[in-house]
């Protein structure tokens, strides 16, 4: 759902650029109280691992792929505010580093998949979770549903804004740019209707095995377990044994991802080649690519994880400390 350098009219592009930045902006003041000291590591490291985690395509059928977008996901764990942080840090690290998703377009991209995703995803979340509470307790089914129809409401009100934005670009500029309607839309809603069940089933699945067996991995869960602090939070602490978790993961899927879905196109790319478009000239050209080969792309996938996680910390540290000066004067 990347979009490329070159496929949008400027005028969508800066609707999309100033849309985004007045939602970070507002993000921004109002994230800081949320933004607790000793959940930060916990939050770079969910930022990293979502970035990981999309680089991994799934296969849909029909030569076509979809990946994680992990909106839903981080705000169900880390709550919407905290969720758009996160996910603009993995978007902007993709395109600068990785030329996935152009940089004019980032401000689309970030609007899609960095706004519209976490805040669908939290608020079919909690709209379910209230319905489906009975005496403060609800069953695994139900609780796996609400998660599952909360993922997939995120990425297909996603793919809706992103084809509404390709119509109306082919619109505006009497098809310089864009993709019509009558193709964008039923594409990029039917391949994401479908996407969206993978991004059900993941999500349900990582939410259902943290909250089994590490709880205290959710930032907003009880902090009832006692810290562990020096080495030893270090090397056996809850966020390092899920950065361990998350590259042990990463390296086993390689293999199935060159086996199938790397030869697929995502999405958008697949209704691109359904309407004969092609991507433009990159803005910037990109110092690393996701590799060809299983070594080349582990150490995309180790160089990513790193940066986002060190862009995460680094800026949500900015904004938590800001937030603090302010409540002191």
């Amino acid at each position: 759902m990347h979009i490329p350098d070159g496929l949008m009219d400027p005028t969508v592009i800066i609707i999309g650029w100033v849309e985004f930045l007045v939602v970070l902006g507002a993000v921004l003041l109002l994230a800081g109280n949320r933004i607790k000291e000793k959940n930060l590591p916990r939050v770079a490291v969910l930022s990293a691992g979502i970035f990981v985690a999309q680089m991994l395509n799934f296969p849909i059928g029909g030569g076509t792929t979809g990946h994680l977008v992990g909106g839903a996901l981080f705000a169900i764990i880390a709550g919407p505010m905290v969720a758009i942080i996160g996910m603009t840090v993995v978007l902007l690290i993709q395109a600068l580093m990785f030329g996935d998703g152009g940089l004019t377009a980032l401000g689309l991209n970030a609007l899609n998949m960095a706004v519209i995703a976490p805040l669908t995803g939290w608020g079919v979340y909690t709209l379910l979770k209230t319905m489906t509470d009975k005496g403060g307790s609800r069953n695994r089914v139900a609780s796996g549903f609400v998660v599952g129809a909360a993922a997939w409401a995120s990425v297909f009100v996603a793919a809706a804004a992103c084809a509404a934005e390709l119509a109306v670009s082919y619109a505006v500029s009497s098809g310089a740019y864009g993709i019509a309607a009558a193709v964008s839309v039923p594409a990029m809603l039917g391949m994401h209707a479908v996407i969206g069940v993978g991004e059900g089933i993941i999500t349900a699945g990582v939410l259902a095995y943290l909250w089994s067996v590490l709880p205290d991995a959710i930032t907003q869960a009880s902090q009832t377990k006692k810290e562990l602090r020096g080495l030893r939070a270090l090397v056996w602490g809850s966020t390092a044994r899920a950065v361990v978790a998350i590259i042990i993961v990463f390296a086993l899927a390689l293999p199935l991802y060159f086996l199938y879905a790397s030869a697929g196109k995502d999405g958008l790319d697949k209704t691109m080649e359904n309407a004969d478009v092609t991507e433009g000239t990159p803005t910037i050209e990109s110092p690393f690519s996701y590799g060809e080969d299983y070594f080349s792309a582990l150490f995309a996938g180790l160089l990513g994880f790193l940066a986002v996680a060190l862009a995460a910390l680094g800026i949500m540290k900015l904004v938590g400390l800001r937030a603090r000066k302010g409540a002191d004067t």
